[in-house]
């Protein structure tokens, strides 16, 4: 893979369409719809086609969204590049990865910026948006690119992955943070340096804080993707100014590829391997997760409940109350007005990984499932079906 420059418009997707070819056992590309000016909008799906989809973690990458950001114009055929080439066989058995190269092919072709500043477009609503709803994805990177200057503003050597301090439900934050470090180390492994760039701290500063708040690090399909399906999300920023075009595309491939290798682990608080986007409510110490039992069951689960989760009454969604040194019990309410067909999981950490001789659903015995970490252990509990105003207590005695 070589670029003598950013390509334009048309040379990249004659790029994208050979490759998309010769590797017809492993990638196809759909028409998810029309701009405005009636260019396709592509997405190019890369699998192991004989595991279903299933049982596969669903990714969604997004480059040009902004036509003049031309970083982002060599970070999918790279990216493409390694999962052709071979070593990404491990991922493309337990993942689905699905690649709009190009979101916004007007302002591509003319490239100009192209899209609101404060919301999302309609195509993006009409393309994106619709994608999401049919795939649910479970992880989500918004692929953007700065140059020297932006808006009338320095950016120096701006390399960064911003977090979407919308998502703040249940441990959001940590996992965010704690997956965007390793992408970081990662990456600067392999040479090429990216940092945490937190809008936040720009809110402070008058001048630029305006500059960003307002026209910058337009995240807001991530907030969608969030706000409909819980999903993973990041926004990335490469740079074009800096870097030639093939270290552009290196750089963003490597910051991803780190990202798709850990969707294929189980995270420490986890049950099942996969993104860590299953903890809707609550915290580490009792929270409420998906249930199901392979990657389609759990997006389902996850959709559902995530509609509903503001029903799951206070203070703590659930509650956890430590009885005695050998005694835990928690209770989670649900007053909504949808039953939730497909039940939820309970799931709680106990500290010096005890023993578990019994837990009760409702003065029940039931079933549960136990994940050791080197000093804990999560114990996780099937409530199979939420009706309205449904309260489930689970006592775990150890």
């Amino acid at each position: 893979m070589h670029f003598d420059s950013f390509p334009s418009y048309n040379e990249l997707y004659e790029r994208l369409e050979t490759m998309v070819l010769r590797n017809k056992d492993m990638a196809w590309a759909e028409t998810i719809g029309l701009s405005p000016e009636g260019k396709e909008v592509r997405a190019i799906h890369v699998s192991n086609k004989e595991i279903p989809i299933q049982n596969k973690e669903i990714v969604l990458i997004i480059c040009g969204r902004h036509g003049d950001e031309i970083g982002t114009r060599v970070v999918s055929p790279f990216l493409l590049e390694w999962l052709f080439a071979g070593a990404a066989g491990d991922i493309l058995r337990s993942q689905h990865i699905i690649i709009v190269p190009i979101a916004n092919p007007d302002a591509c072709e003319k490239g100009i910026f192209g899209a609101p500043k404060d919301h999302l477009s309609t195509l993006e609503e009409d393309t994106l948006l619709r994608l999401g709803l049919h795939y649910i994805p479970d992880a989500v990177i918004d692929v953007h690119s700065v140059g020297k200057e932006k808006y009338g503003y320095n950016w120096g050597g701006l390399q960064a992955i911003v977090i979407d301090r919308n998502a703040k439900d249940g441990e959001d934050q940590y996992i965010l943070s704690s997956i965007g470090y390793e992408m970081i180390q990662k990456t600067c492994e392999k040479g090429y340096h990216f940092l945490f760039h937190d809008i936040e701290f720009y809110r402070n500063v008058p001048i630029r804080g305006k500059t960003v708040s307002t026209n910058a690090f337009n995240n807001h399909i991530n907030g969608a993707f969030y706000k409909a399906f819980h999903s993973l999300t990041f926004g990335v920023e490469v740079n074009h100014f800096l870097y030639s075009p093939n270290d552009t595309g290196r750089s963003g491939t490597a910051l991803i590829q780190s990202f798709l290798q850990m969707g294929n682990q189980v995270f420490p608080w986890e049950f099942y391997q996969g993104y860590p986007n299953r903890l809707l409510s609550g915290d580490f110490l009792a929270s409420i997760r998906t249930r199901g039992i392979n990657a389609g069951e759990r997006r389902k689960s996850r959709q559902k409940i995530w509609n509903n989760i503001k029903s799951f009454s206070d203070p703590f969604n659930p509650y956890r109350e430590v009885m005695d040194k050998h005694t835990l019990k928690v209770l989670c309410k649900y007053t909504g007005e949808e039953k939730i067909e497909g039940g939820i999981t309970i799931g709680f950490c106990l500290m010096n990984k005890p023993d578990i001789k019994k837990v009760w659903l409702n003065g029940a015995p039931v079933f549960f499932d136990v994940k050791k970490t080197p000093c804990s252990l999560n114990l996780f509990v099937d409530v199979e079906k939420i009706q309205k105003d449904d309260e489930s207590e689970i006592v775990a005695e150890f």
